[in-house]
């Protein structure tokens, strides 16, 4: 009788280590897209944790969700293929070391298509150059967002823009090869969470623009803020570039008179700020001195609002007047410029001749292509209190700018910069004290 009780027992134990562990039931498929779908069941009890498992119904692989909160009785699948057919079950797991567990649930389907995610229907290009081209939708009112991808047709992958968010109804498509067919689509995001899409939209098609090249003609403008002799100054330093013109790569600009006082500042000293404007960029910065080797050279770096690094040239006092060098245009993938205007401003640290006479400022600028400009322009020095010099201009006139660039008419009371038909370019200056 002892025997007998003993492995009554033991298979009493046995069978309660083990209880069942059973599948979930009733499974359907809600919340519907053409991108996800929400999986339900009914909870199982004494479980650990379930596991899902999909696919397309004529796929032969499966896709898993694991460890899923025994707490839940909901899922929401990703990244599912649109318009496509699936199957899926659930298998619960009624232990932590995975040797309790149920089998696996009937299967449920479902297909991946909404009625709730309208996508715009009129797409159409504007504006095309031959780097970039402004994509235009008709919006949707329930949009959210929407996405926009192109690629070189006939290509096998797609470049993707930044969101646009509604109501925004166009969107600038960058970074384009000249003479090239491109194909574009969109698609409309109807919430925050990016669950509510539609589909891609069908592609529309644009052909960039050949591109041309323009002359290599930098303006160069050197400005002083005070003009009396021997007296300390800002000097302004500024060279702007025209649309598709090669990118400036290196240069400099001298002087032959007057000097920068370097022996009044430390390395970490700021001495003055600089600006560069693209069609892309607009950047603050301000200059300081990172190397002051002797009272005639000095290193200076230029650093933005961050406190980033944004660019190092040299300067330095020569045996007859300053020499500047000219930082080359911002990399942009290419060797031409969109449009660029540098500005570096030195703060009371030029020193004018002692003397009066005209102050003459010589360029020599080479573009990233090895086009090359030499150019000199002149200011005049004076020692009394009151002077009126004009640089005299001649000959047949073919373009006038303003010290901004601008285009305009003559006008003997400012600096203009006059192009004549033979390429020549003069400065025109007219001062009063």
């Amino acid at each position: 009788m002892k025997i007998r009780h003993i492995t009554f027992f033991f298979v009493l134990m046995s069978s309660s280590a083990y209880s069942q562990c059973v599948a979930p039931t009733n499974l359907f498929a809600s919340n519907i897209n053409f991108y996800n779908a929400e999986v339900n069941w009914d909870s199982s009890v004494g479980v650990n944790y379930y596991r899902i498992r999909y696919k397309e119904i004529n796929n032969s692989s499966w896709l898993y969700a694991n460890n899923i909160d025994s707490s839940l009785n909901t899922k929401v699948l990703m990244n599912l293929t649109p318009l496509e057919e699936y199957v899926w079950q659930i298998k619960a797991y009624c232990d932590s070391i995975n040797t309790n567990t149920s089998s696996w649930s009937n299967i449920d389907t479902f297909t991946t298509v909404t009625n709730s995610c309208p996508n715009t229907s009129l797409l159409y290009i504007t504006n095309i150059n031959f780097n970039n081209a402004i994509a235009n939708w008709d919006t949707v009112s329930s949009a959210n967002r929407y996405k926009i991808r192109y690629r070189i047709l006939g290509g096998t992958t797609w470049a993707n823009l930044a969101p646009a968010y509604h109501p925004s109804n166009n969107i600038v498509i960058p970074l384009l090869l000249p003479s090239t067919i491109y194909e574009w689509q969109i698609k409309t995001y109807h919430d925050s969470s990016l669950l509510l899409s539609s589909l891609w939209s069908i592609s529309d098609t644009f052909t960039t623009n050949a591109f041309i090249a323009a002359p290599f003609n930098p303006l160069i403008f050197n400005t002083l803020n005070n003009l009396q002799c021997n007296a300390q100054t800002g000097l302004t330093l500024r060279i702007t570039q025209l649309e598709n013109e090669p990118d400036i790569g290196s240069g400099t600009i001298t002087s032959d008179g007057g000097y920068f006082n370097l022996a009044t500042i430390n390395a970490g000293d700021s001495v003055g700020y600089a600006t560069m404007t693209t069609a892309t960029q607009n950047i603050n910065t301000v200059l300081r001195a990172s190397i002051v080797l002797t009272q005639n050279y000095a290193v200076i770096s230029s650093y933005d609002s961050a406190g980033a690094l944004i660019g190092i040239f040299t300067i330095e006092n020569t045996n007859n007047g300053v020499k500047v060098e000219v930082p080359g245009s911002p990399n942009d993938g290419n060797n031409y410029t969109s449009g660029y205007i540098s500005e570096i401003n030195f703060t009371n640290l030029f020193v004018n001749p002692a003397s009066a006479g005209p102050l003459n400022f010589f360029a020599d600028i080479v573009s990233e292509l090895n086009d090359q400009v030499s150019e000199s322009d002149a200011v005049q020095i004076w020692c009394a209190t009151s002077t009126n010099f004009n640089l005299p201009v001649s000959g047949q006139i073919t373009q006038i700018f303003d010290f901004l660039g601008r285009k305009g008419q003559v006008n003997p009371s400012n600096l203009q910069i006059i192009k004549f038909p033979d390429g020549t370019i003069k400065k025109q200056l007219s001062l009063q004290r």
